[in-house]
């Protein structure tokens, strides 16, 4: 009886995909006419747009009018906001990552007080606060670097 109903479930099952492609195919007939005119009126706008800006003197009225526009304003301001948080979120990326080459360094006693043993020369202690004091001064020209880069964008608006 199992086979009998798993038969019946798929003469079922189709019986309804018979009846969606029927049912979908007089829409898609439908939408044919209309496609091809959507697609007639959008090459003519396209044509035309393109007509008028190959004018010298019509594309300086259209692109001084752009400029002149509150949307073109708003979309500049947008585009500043992002570019804006972009450079903030790589600048915290940076140092995210130069923070936790310390932290490791800590981890690793190079920075603390710690290891007051006498097993790592003095000579090495000094080499590694060197490595470390020049890190810290790149750290700083890069942050003034981004720090700049944030006030010159800021600038510009």
């Amino acid at each position: 009886m199992s086979d009998q109903e798993s038969n019946e479930n798929y003469e079922e099952a189709e019986r309804e995909e018979q009846k969606e492609t029927e049912s979908n195919q007089p829409t898609q007939e439908k939408k044919g006419p209309n496609y091809s005119m959507n697609f007639a009126l959008i090459g003519g706008v396209v044509g035309a747009g393109i007509g008028l800006l190959a004018n010298p003197a019509t594309s300086q009225k259209a692109m001084k009018k752009l400029g002149e526009s509150e949307l073109v304003k708003v979309a500049s301001e947008e585009f500043r906001k992002t570019a804006q948080e972009l450079l903030a979120g790589q600048a915290q990326n940076s140092i995210k990552h130069l923070a936790s080459g310390y932290m490791s360094k800590i981890e690793q006693g190079l920075l603390s007080p710690k290891n007051d043993d006498n097993s790592v020369p003095n000579q090495e202690k000094q080499q590694s606060y060197n490595e470390i004091k020049e890190e810290n001064k790149q750290l700083n020209d890069r942050l003034e670097k981004i720090e700049e880069m944030l006030n010159d964008l800021v600038a510009t608006k």
